[in-house]
């Protein structure tokens, strides 16, 4: 039997606007395109996105 683990959205107000949730709702283009050119890393699921705002504990992803 597997354990549902909380996990914390730094913004639950718009936690619609997450990768996470839009991806539950099969909306796979919309993922695609707020995935180019990441920027930022969510320490949550690992998804990466352009903007922050479109990640539950969105982190900068240090370019070298």
């Amino acid at each position: 039997m597997s354990e549902s683990v909380k996990v914390d959205c730094k913004d639950p107000a718009g936690h619609w606007l997450h990768i996470c949730e839009l991806r539950k709702q099969g909306r796979q283009e919309e993922v695609k395109a707020l995935m180019d050119d990441p920027g930022h890393i969510c320490h949550n699921c690992n998804a990466v996105a352009k903007h922050a705002k479109n990640l539950c504990n969105p982190s900068p992803i240090i370019k070298v």
